[in-house]
């Protein structure tokens, strides 16, 4: 009776593995993976708690500090909306090299609060306050290294232990700081208006470690979805 028991129960496991909104592509079929990374996200942003998924929209980033020598800046109760609305425009899988190359064209949201101190574009300023930082269109450039392992069942699994990146700012990135010199608005109004002049260079400065988080966490996302998912249900080798 206790087999009988272990075996359905197996079979039970087996089943719920199944995810009956991504479809198993072949490595060359980009138009198959395309489908079913829209397919996959769009079922999966809200949180799926059995694939150890959180909710991705907005995904929980925390804390960050990019402090150098001219600048002493960080980001609390840092949140990224519009992970939910990316768009895949290519993914290509080669198996030569094990790696997936992915584009995609985001609108992102960052908001929380900061405190920095320092320069910014070469003026001397200081604040602590909210901040917000948008753009409708940011297109990034993702190449995970995948590797294949297998669990103690002997199910392979894939899992990423590497990725690179870049991205390009499609449209303006509108960046607010509030509260800059403790609230001195004449003061904050023209290094805001340079700010977002100059808004490439900022982005630079300040918005390169926020994608490189929000990168970061997906993929940790993604190794844990994959450590629940079989290989073969993913993709057809």
């Amino acid at each position: 009776m206790l087999k009988i028991f272990y075996f359905v129960s197996c079979i039970a496991f087996l089943d719920a593995t199944k995810v009956p909104y991504i479809t198993p592509c072949k490595p060359v079929d980009t138009s198959c993976m395309i489908s079913s990374a829209h397919s996959a996200l769009e079922n999966l942003w809200r949180g799926v708690p059995e694939f150890g998924v959180p909710i991705l929209d907005p995904l929980e980033i925390g804390s960050l500090r990019n402090d150098d020598k001219d600048l002493k800046l960080g980001f609390r109760n840092m949140k990224v909306h519009g992970p939910s609305k990316c768009k895949f425009l290519d993914i290509k899988r080669e198996l030569y090299n094990s790696t997936i190359s992915l584009t995609l064209e985001c609108p992102l949201r960052a908001t929380g609060q900061y405190d920095l101190k320092g320069k910014i574009l070469f003026i001397e300023a200081y604040g602590d306050g909210d901040f917000d930082i948008k753009t409708n269109r940011v297109k990034i450039y993702l190449t995970p290294k995948i590797k294949t392992i297998e669990d103690s069942a002997g199910v392979k699994h894939w899992k990423i232990k590497s990725f690179d990146y870049s991205y390009d700012l499609v449209e303006i990135v509108d960046i607010q700081l509030y509260n800059l010199f403790g609230g001195d608005e004449t003061r904050a109004k023209p290094i805001l208006e340079v700010i977002n002049h100059s808004w490439k260079e900022m982005v630079m400065e300040i918005g390169g470690p926020i994608i490189k988080q929000l990168l970061d966490k997906g993929i940790h996302i993604v190794n844990k979805f994959f450590s629940a998912v079989p290989v073969d249900d993913l993709a057809i080798v």
